[in-house]
């Protein structure tokens, strides 16, 4: 475990102020703390002396707090406080409001100045919206970015310009405002909310994250699918950011964690195992810390902490602890000169300033660690689980102290040299112990190798070793649970007759390593089907788990065929003295990892206890035979629940040529079930469907009926009111009632005037059209098509001319009035008739699910029949004929091929390339041999197309 002592420079308690967020200025003279009443600003040269306060008049908590990393701008500084961002600064004692941002509709989580720009800021909100602010226009976001997740933090990325990062529950976005909207790169993270995020100042594809889950895990924006390492910690992680020297990181648990959790931990990125060092001295929760700067050649660094007990606490990192997370202080003044002349010279007095700083090191490591060993014993946590101190003799150097795992009690004495800790370990003696001696031998093993690593640093190592002792204790505990008797043990009691055959020793199977990604099945659940049955299934409530306390359920299915192999080996001893035992006895089932709740009788008289237990010794007899037993599964019918109803299902009837005889049987259908309001809307539908309101053809005769307020609105009305109740059997009833096949006529064919002679030239059209004129009188005229490819005009001569007959104006102006009027005739509004198979198409699986699959199939024939949009990502043409969207060969409303090739003026029918920006293209091969030399469009569009880049199809 890490060292840890009490090593604060400054310690300044402020209890009036109540604040709960706190930022350090760029220059490393001030800092700032925030609550809800009064803002303060302390000098941190004289922290408890120069304080200056400031009422602040606000009903809503600062939630964070950021000061401008740029030194011009070194006195600015940004508060988010619900939903507003507050820009200002403090001059001459005094505070000046610069501007306020106002955009986002939920509290502000996080905000961030940019490191490269001195006027730009990110926020970040739960509202899921990320914004960018320029304080020289504050009247709206320079740039917005929404992801489906609310926000929580926002960081820039130290080392780039233009990329940050922002995390969203478990996941982490990275975003670059120069590419739109759209983040760069999404990452699953964690399993947990991530509450911490930081960018590392060194490199700009690496970033660590801290969560919910305990973890803190290392990134690199290059590989994204697995972190680098990860650390692994005892409680929930609140920040985790790095060092401003080495390679180390400063962690912090969550605030709101109970009990509560007062120290800091500093890493070293390259040994996780344990922290380097432990900040111990504040009495509540650390709410923020931030480093400060110091004055160049000032080699210790120190951090600003601020807690919830309302202390601010400096404390001094001083070059040994530094060189413990990878940095070297003095390696800047050990350089050699690569000069020739003066290597000599610069190389003595390298020497010394080496020697100096070396002897300055060793001061500062021996005045900031104990010195003696009952300073040691008087820092030391007592309040390591399972691990009770009985004894510490600082006179005598002796340490007794006692460990309990499991059935396991260990009691260890520790004897400390006079030299310690400058190299020598101490010694280490069991006074009583539960463990066998193999156990014994790896617990010293354990607690030697453990003291050597702390000694050789010249640190103290109780601690460790006995956090180390309660660890290694647990692992052995846990092992004996998975496998109490160990195919070893019997194996020595044995004798050599009855020792099995190595064939016969149980071993794991391949399956269960197969298995290791399967999760655990579930032992309880609920679901629902989509008939309206809701399933719930549990196991009995006699069972109950083995573990009690450390254990868990297992994760993935192959501890299950391991849980398995341990049972079997249990037992071994017993299966191998009879015969060797069955591989395929065994199947081993989620029922054995619970135990099922023995019933103690409740008869006083003795004959009846020895009976009961009599009975109970055959039951254990037969329990290698005793079934699995399944918990119930309990189905639920939520029916009344639902707006559909089976009932009314099969009694419906759908007959369109009779419907008023339809109509009044499904109003008495409904009202059989007591849905008063379908009998009257059936009754209402009855009255809207009569034939007697039916629109003549002509359109002079008056509007249709569908056109009036009690038509096509107020079946809309009625369709919009079952919507929201999400009734989908009485949407798709009306909406069949109500119903009309598609007659609308095709798009009609290009038509031109009676004496007119149209050319469409070849690089766009695949067939060459000609009106070659008519006679006035018969209204006829020759249409001459000629097939491009075709190389005689006698070839298809029948297809290729053809007579067709042109329509007046006036008629065409006619025909498209009836059209129109035909439109208005029907009752349910053309927009939506997309939305109105969607409601046949769930009902007709509804009914479908219901067994009832001859309704399903006369529901489907009221559809229109087209098919379901294309979803996904796909390439479209538009035809350059018809400008109807193309996503074959051919367009299917004009017939003509969708793709013309730019250079040789045929239709594409194989693969093809082109430009996304002009839209140019053609076959693959002409497109490559026209580029090897060229660079422009093949059309003369002008377009660069190869600075775009060509898209194959």
């Amino acid at each position: 475990m890490a060292v840890r002592w009490s090593s604060e420079q400054v310690v300044a308690e402020y209890k009036d102020l109540q604040a709960n967020a706190m930022a350090v200025d760029c220059l490393g003279q001030y800092a700032l703390l925030a609550g809800r009443r009064t803002l303060a600003l302390v000098d941190l040269s004289h922290p408890t002396e120069n304080v200056i306060k400031v009422n602040r008049q606000s009903k809503w908590d600062v939630n964070c707090i950021q000061y401008n990393p740029h030194a011009c701008q070194a006195e600015t500084y940004v508060t988010a406080s619900n939903q507003r961002l507050d820009v200002s600064s403090w001059v001459n004692g005094g505070i000046t409001n610069k501007c306020s941002l106002k955009a986002h509709t939920r509290t502000v989580s996080d905000v961030d100045w940019s490191p490269f720009d001195v006027n730009v800021i990110a926020s970040c909100s739960v509202d899921t919206f990320i914004y960018l602010w320029d304080i020289r226009d504050p009247k709206k976001p320079t740039s917005s970015f929404q992801a489906v997740a609310g926000a929580y933090q926002v960081k820039w990325n130290k080392v780039t310009n233009n990329l940050f990062a922002t995390t969203h529950e478990g996941d982490l976005r990275i975003w670059d405002p120069r590419k739109g909207n759209q983040p760069l790169q999404y990452i699953t993270a964690h399993l947990s909310k991530i509450h911490g995020l930081d960018w590392s100042p060194r490199s700009q594809y690496h970033l660590v994250t801290a969560s919910q889950d305990c973890f803190v895990r290392f990134w690199d924006c290059t590989n994204p699918r697995h972190s680098e390492t990860m650390l692994k910690t005892n409680a929930p992680v609140w920040r985790a950011r790095y060092t401003p020297f080495g390679d180390g990181l400063v962690t912090v648990v969550v605030p709101q964690l109970k009990p509560v959790e007062n120290r800091l931990y500093l890493w070293y990125n390259g040994n996780l195992s344990m922290p380097m060092h432990t900040f111990l001295g504040h009495k509540d929760v650390v709410l923020e810390f931030q480093w400060r700067k110091m004055a160049d050649g000032f080699r210790d660094r120190l951090l600003v902490t601020w807690s919830r007990d309302q202390s601010l606490r400096i404390w001094k990192i001083d070059p040994n602890l530094q060189e413990l997370c990878g940095h070297n202080p003095v390696g800047d003044l050990n350089t050699e000169s690569s000069d020739g002349q003066d290597s000599v010279s610069k190389s003595a007095d390298s020497h010394v300033v080496a020697e100096e700083a070396k002897l300055q090191t060793e001061v500062a490591m021996t005045s900031h660690k104990p010195q003696t060993l009952q300073q040691e014993f008087s820092l030391i946590n007592k309040n390591i689980n399972n691990v009770t101190i009985e004894e510490m003799d600082a006179i005598n150097r002796t340490c007794k102290v006692t460990a309990r795992s499991g059935n396991h009690v260990v009691s260890v004495n520790l004897t400390f040299p006079t030299n310690y800790p400058n190299g020598t370990p101490p010694s280490f003696q069991f006074l009583h112990t539960t463990l066998e001696s193999s156990q014994q031998k790896q617990l010293i093993r354990v607690l030697t190798s453990t003291s050597q690593k702390q000694v050789q640093r010249k640190m103290n190592c109780l601690e460790p070793c006995l956090r180390q002792l309660i660890a290694a204790l647990d692992d052995m505990t846990k092992l004996e649970r998975k496998s109490p008797d160990s195919v070893a043990s019997f194996n020595i009691q044995q004798s050599p007759a009855v020792i099995p055959s190595a064939n016969f020793l149980p071993m794991y199977s391949i399956s269960s390593f197969q298995d290791s990604s399967v999760p655990f099945p579930r032992t309880s659940g609920a679901r629902f089907c989509s008939v309206g049955k809701l399933v719930v299934f549990q196991r009995p409530a006699e069972m109950k788990k083995i573990a009690s306390g450390e254990e868990v359920t297992p994760k993935s299915l192959s501890e299950l065929t391991v849980y398995g192999e341990g049972t079997r080996i249990k037992s071994a001893q017993v299966l191998f003295s009879q015969s060797p035992p069955s591989t395929s006895a065994d199947s081993f089932s989620v029922s054995d990892f619970y135990t099922y709740k023995e019933k103690k009788p409740r008869s006083r008289s003795k004959t009846k206890l020895r009976e009961a237990s009599e009975t109970k010794l055959r039951d254990a007899d037969k329990s290698s035979k005793k079934p699995t037993k399944a918990g119930p599964l309990k189905i639920y019918d939520m029916s009344c629940l639902l707006p559909v109803n089976r009932q009314l299902a099969e009694n419906y009837i759908l007959d369109l040529y009779d419907i008023p005889k339809m109509c009044s049987h499904n109003a008495a259908a409904a009202a059989a079930v007591g849905r008063k309001d379908l009998s009257q809307i059936w009754s209402q539908v009855s009255v809207m469907s009569s034939k007697e309101l039916l629109a003549d053809d002509d359109p002079d005769k008056g509007p249709p009926w569908a056109s009036l307020q009690f038509g096509r609105p107020l079946l809309k009305d009625i369709l919009d009111h079952y919507t929201s109740l999400f009734d989908v059997q009485t949407l798709a009833m009306l909406c069949c009632v109500f119903w009309q096949k598609d007659d609308s006529p095709k798009p009609s064919q290009r038509t031109s005037s009676k004496s007119s002679m149209d050319y469409v030239p070849a690089n766009t059209d695949a067939n060459i059209t000609y009106y070659l004129g008519s006679s006035t009188d018969s209204g006829w005229s020759l249409l001459l098509m000629k097939n491009k490819r075709s190389n005689s005009w006698s070839e298809s001569y029948d297809n290729d001319y053809q007579m067709c007959e042109e329509k007046d104006p006036a008629e065409r102006a006619a025909e498209k009035e009836r059209e129109a009027h035909r439109l208005q005739w029907r009752m349910l509004d053309p927009a939506y008739s997309n939305q109105y198979d969607i409601f046949k198409k769930v009902y007709a699986s509804l009914l479908y699910y219901w067994g009832l699959p001859n309704k399903s199939a006369h529901i489907l024939k009221y559809t229109a029949g087209a098919p379901d949009p294309h979803k996904g990502i796909d390439f479209a043409v538009i035809c350059h004929r018809c400008s109807h969207e193309v996503r074959e060969t051919k367009c299917r409303n004009c017939t003509y091929t969708a793709l013309r090739c730019a250079i040789c003026h045929m239709g594409v029918r194989g693969s093809a390339n082109f430009c996304v920006a002009c839209g140019h293209g053609g076959h693959a091969k002409h497109i490559r041999d026209w580029f090897q030399n060229e660079a422009v469009c093949p059309t003369g569009c002008g377009c660069n197309c190869l600075t775009v880049q060509l898209i194959s199809v």
